[in-house]
This record gives structure tokens, sequence and C-alpha cells, in this order.
């Protein structure tokens, strides 16, 4: 592998699925920045994908910022910063309603270590100096049924995104989860999957 950027990204979907998925319909989700690479495979592989499920997704929101222009040995010190333990420890407080109960020294610990993962410091330079995912103008383009699940308290993302995927989706249900912050899959997992699982037995497939 020699590109991590956005593009990649998009294609390393397209490959599992033509490894994994035997040619067959999918539903794809994605959650937080992993909605913006389902919101372009979406897009772009309409002819498979029957259905998109975003949990705070980042739809509305291109790019990396000015760490796209960075010079390599900036982006390298800001990538240096992003795994440091105060700046996870600070996001891993910010991503839940129950801070007590789920914002914990295992939860840091997991949150951080694919970062602490060999080559990962490189990948993300690759990934920040590609500009990373563009899907604000993207979403309108969605032609499969969507679902929309948004943590009711939601720390990172702003909540009027949540009604804004609705607005602009052609097709798409907004459920929000009560008591929950940024990632509804780990804080209510089991309210999560019944909203997925519903969804999927509707008869909008």
């Amino acid at each position: 592998i020699t590109s991590f950027s956005a593009r990649a990204k998009v294609d390393a979907l397209t490959g599992f699925w033509n490894t994994v998925g035997g040619g067959r319909p999918v539903c794809i989700a994605g959650a937080s920045l992993g909605g913006a690479a389902a919101i372009e495979f979406s897009v772009e592989r309409s002819d498979i994908v029957k259905g998109v499920v975003l949990i705070d997704a980042q739809g509305f929101v291109d790019g990396v910022g000015p760490m796209a222009m960075l010079p390599m040995p900036l982006a390298r010190l800001g990538v240096g910063v992003l795994k440091s333990v105060p700046l996870r420890n600070s996001a891993n407080k910010m991503s839940y309603f129950d801070v007590e109960k789920y914002a914990t020294e295992d939860a840091l610990k997991i949150g951080r270590f694919h970062c602490l993962r060999e080559g990962w410091n490189d990948a993300l330079v690759n990934f920040m100096l590609s500009g990373g995912f563009a899907p604000a103008e993207k979403v309108e383009k969605i032609e499969a049924p969507g679902l929309i699940l948004w943590g009711r308290q939601d720390g990172i993302l702003e909540k009027e995104f949540a009604q804004k995927f609705v607005d602009t989706m052609p097709s798409a249900e907004l459920k929000w989860i009560e008591e929950c912050g940024h990632v509804p899959h780990l804080e209510q997992p089991e309210e999560t999957a019944k909203a997925i699982d519903s969804f999927l037995r509707s008869d909008r497939f």
C-alpha cells in the first residue's frame, strides 16, 4: 500500500466488497469520519449500495482544513499531537454522554491503540496532505434509503447536522439516540442495533 488518501480509502472499500461481497448489493454504514467514506462510496457505487446508515457522520465538513497545506515537517508534528495522551483523553471525554461510565482509562487506551501501530504516522500524514474527504456536495446524490442515527448529546458534531442530512438526502429518516454522545454504537449499542435492524427489515428494501 503506497497511498492512504481519501481516494485510496474508497478504493479499499471497493476491494473489500469485491472480495467479501460476492457481487451482492450492500447496505453500508459509517460513523463519524467513516461516514464521509460511506457517503463517497454510496455515490460512486450507487449500483450496489441499496441502503446507507450514517452514525453521527461527518457529511458537511469537507477536507482537513489548513492541515492539508502544511509542510511535511509540520504535518508530522501535528500527527504527533493528534496521538498524544492529553488530546486523546480530551476526545475520549467529549465522545460520551455518560463520561464517568464510558470515558475510562481502558477506553483511552483502546481509542489510542491504532495511533501506536507501525506506519500510522506516515499513513495519517499521507491522508492529511491528500486533502481528506469531500462529502458535502455528494450527500444529496445518495439514491439509496438512508438511516441517520445521532446521539442526542453529541459533543463533537453539531446536532443541526442530523436534520441537515434528512433535509439534503432524497430518502432519509432520522433516529435520535437518547442519553448518548458521539458514538451511539459504543454508548447505546442495543438501541443502535435495534434501529439498524428495524431499518433493514422495513419495506424500504
